[in-house]
Order: C-alpha cells, then sequence, then structure tokens
C-alpha cells in the first residue's frame, strides 16, 4: 500500500532534528511497517494555492508524487497560503484543493485522500503565516471541501493549538521549536 505524504514544510520535515528519521512520514512508515511505502513529498514553503508565492503545482515533489501513483494520500497544505502575498489569491483555495484531491484520483481511482488541517501559528507578524487566517478562513475551506470531495479530515489544529513547544521555530515566535 502507498502512502504519499504532499504538504509544506512540516510534511518536509523543516526544523526537526535529524529529519531523515523524525518527520512524520519517516516516523509513519515505522508504525506501519514493511506492508506500506510511505514517501515524503513535502516541499519546505509550499502553497496550495497556484497563485501564491511558491506552488506546490510547480514543483517536481507534485509530479513525483503523482507518478507514485498513491493509495493514500495526506495532504497538509494550507499554511503559507496564510501569508500577506497569498491571502490575496484565497478566493482561489477551494478550486485548487478540490482541483489537487481530483488529480491524485485520476492517477489513481480508489485513492484515498486524507487532508491534514493546518497547524496553529503562534506567530505574532500578520504579514508571515498568521492565525486568524490558518483558523477563520483556511480551515473551513478545506472542510468544506473534504465534505464536497467525501474525502477525510484529521485535525492537526486542535491537537497542537495548546502546544506551541513542539511547533518548529519558523511558525513560533520565541525561536524554540520541535526537537
Amino acid at each position: 500500500i502507498k502512502i504519499a505524504c504532499v504538504g509544506n514544510s512540516i510534511t518536509y520535515g523543516s526544523g526537526v532534528m535529524n529529519r531523515e528519521k523524525n518527520a512524520y512520514p519517516t516516523q509513519l512508515q515505522n508504525l506501519l511497517g514493511m506492508s506500506y511505502e510511505v514517501q515524503n513529498f513535502g516541499l519546505s514553503g509550499a502553497t496550495l494555492l497556484k497563485k501564491g508565492d511558491k506552488p506546490y503545482w510547480k514543483s517536481n515533489l507534485y509530479t513525483e508524487a503523482l507518478q507514485f501513483a498513491p493509495d493514500i494520500v495526506f495532504i497538509k497544505l494550507g499554511t503559507n497560503d496564510s501569508k500577506k502575498q497569498n491571502r490575496l489569491f484565497l478566493d482561489d483555495f477551494d478550486s485548487d484543493l478540490t482541483e489537487l484531491t481530483q488529480s491524485f484520483k485520476k492517477r489513481n481511482s480508489e485513492a484515498r485522500i486524507v487532508l491534514l488541517l493546518p497547524l496553529p501559528s503562534f506567530a505574532e507578524d500578520s504579514t508571515k503565516i498568521w492565525n486568524p487566517v490558518i483558523k477563520d478562513k483556511i480551515i473551513p475551506s478545506i472542510q468544506k471541501v473534504a465534505y464536497d470531495t467525501k474525502n477525510e479530515v484529521i485535525d492537526l489544529y486542535q491537537l497542537f493549538v495548546d502546544r506551541s513547544d513542539l511547533l518548529p521555530d519558523k511558525i513560533h515566535p520565541s525561536g524554540l521549536g520541535a526537537s
């Protein structure tokens, strides 16, 4: 069973000590065992938005993830879309996310798509990754698309909303992050 972990720096493992062993896709592989093949297709800074400043769509990792033809796809995008320069295009979020999920279904019509809600941001600079946008715009959009496309959701936001000590330094104002 092939699992593609598609996402941004959280998926990639940026800020995680010994990323190759400790990023969540590697940990998932360790938990699931040899009956599964888990691949990390995370790209730091990636946006879901096609018009964003670093669209996942334009990356080689997106092409590689599609070619992998996964049975299960975990999609964890949206955090970088909350940056000021990307907020201009949030009206396209639903359609871009719907199209992304459909692109994996075209490769494997039986693929199980799981949308991961973004982690909270504890940053104080409103021009960067900004929690009110994540909470009030991006999360509701992901939930709507999941409902409309009959895909699953895992709520990472609520799991980490009071755990700023566990988050990477790029979304934590103190510079302290995951170890």
